[in-house]
């Protein structure tokens, strides 16, 4: 079926509409004329029907064609705007092509070929435009629904979980008569895989919130020192019980800078999500977590973190995909895919970066580095008679740290 085109043409001079309906015309162009001398007109049809397209002449005797364009734009109104300039007219349609028309085109060079051409032309990239629009908004619709489903789905997921948590620990309490020892290594065992789903869950609630930008983080001066040694001391008898050697390396105090500006629990779940990755894929070995501080001299001025495993190691073509969401890799015992993910967000939420280096065979060497931060006040200097510290003086100092 033979497309057909519904125009508008505004333009105050009968003989130069005559023009462009013949030239449609002889153009075999399917087409349904509407005709407009002036804006007021324009606006007028435009309030009571819908067109594909508009030739707009600049010379109207009311207002221009430059406002009727600015005016349709305003409104919202996307269809093609085809300027129809005078002869020498060139900066008029630029000026017209700038407030929103879609093409223009010379009265003194309008054939049947050409009018068809900037007919199709403008209609294929306005109808491009559209799907690339309505693709938009579908995509974004999906990312919605997407986003309501895992809020609804971890939050249904975690109830039933905590609740369980809860009972497993009354019952290893002996709340409901003592039990046998096989029934509290059975327990045992349910209360380790309750917790392992729980914080899968717990984890795909924190990525839900990274991409749909309602984390909130509380940042404050953090000494990395303080957070490598809480978590050893806490992830210490799970590193026992598989028989591995746990190491800790952290520089002598006030060698130089361990301190970061960010959210201590967030960079707690990053170091906890590495050192359990590490006794997951490590047999038999050690585990090392590594601080190295800042040295002010020296650029860059950032504080580095690296937790060392002996384990199998990461094939050289899941090393490009591990930080990617829901990448598990090729393991036997990976798991959701979410954890290094969650970890690349938040390092990079504070301005960091990190990275992986292994060999199979040989494990694996995960490092962050995070922007160092003084922690220290300098020397005060002894104030002048009357002087007075200025506001700018007070944001610089709360800029680096100082209150």
């Amino acid at each position: 079926m033979e497309e057909q085109f519904k125009i508008l043409v505004v333009d105050d001079d009968e003989v130069d509409r005559m023009a462009v309906r013949r030239a449609l015309k002889t153009a075999q162009l399917t087409v349904n004329l509407t005709e407009a001398w002036d804006f007021a007109s324009a606006i007028a049809a435009l309030e009571t029907q819908q067109f594909d397209c508009i030739f707009i002449d600049y010379r109207l005797p009311d207002k221009d064609g430059l406002a009727l364009v600015q005016d349709l734009r305003g409104q919202n109104i996307r269809i093609p705007l085809i300027v129809l300039t005078g002869q020498g007219d060139e900066q008029v349609a630029v000026d017209m092509m700038k407030a929103g028309a879609s093409d223009y085109l010379s009265k003194s060079r309008i054939s049947p070929q050409s009018l068809a051409r900037v007919l199709q032309n403008s209609m294929r990239v306005y109808r491009a435009e559209q799907e690339a629009k309505l693709a938009k908004q579908q995509r974004e619709q999906l990312i919605r629904q997407r986003e309501d489903f895992v809020s609804r789905l971890t939050h249904d997921l975690r109830t039933p979980l905590v609740a369980a948590d809860r009972m497993y620990k009354l019952f290893q309490e002996d709340a409901f008569g003592e039990l046998s020892p096989e029934m509290q290594d059975a327990i045992a065992v349910m209360v380790r895989s309750n917790k392992n789903l729980l914080q899968m869950v717990n984890t795909l609630l924190e990525v839900y919130r990274h991409e749909s930008g309602r984390k909130s983080m509380s940042f404050s001066l953090c000494d990395m020192r303080s957070i490598v040694q809480e978590v050893a001391q806490e992830l210490t008898p799970l590193i026992q019980e598989k028989g591995l050697q746990l190491i800790v390396d952290l520089p002598e105090d006030g060698a130089c800078l361990t301190s970061v500006l960010g959210d201590s629990l967030e960079l707690r779940r990053v170091l906890i999500n590495l050192v359990g990755n590490s006794i997951k894929f490590t047999d038999e070995g050690s585990i090392s977590i590594r601080l190295r501080g800042a040295d002010p001299p020296n650029t860059p001025n950032r504080v580095r973190l690296d937790v060392i495993d002996t384990g199998g190691g990461i094939p050289s073509e899941d090393l490009q995909m591990l930080f990617e969401r829901f990448r598990q890799g090729n393991h036997k015992r990976a798991g959701s895919g979410l954890g290094l993910y969650l970890s690349r967000r938040i390092i990079e939420t504070h301005r960091g970066n990190i990275s992986v280096k292994s060999e199979l065979g040989k494990g694996s060497i995960f490092t962050v580095r995070l922007p160092a931060r003084s922690v220290t006040r300098p020397p005060a200097m002894p104030a002048a008679p009357n002087e007075t510290v200025s506001q700018e003086s007070r944001e610089s100092s709360r800029a680096d740290g100082v209150s």
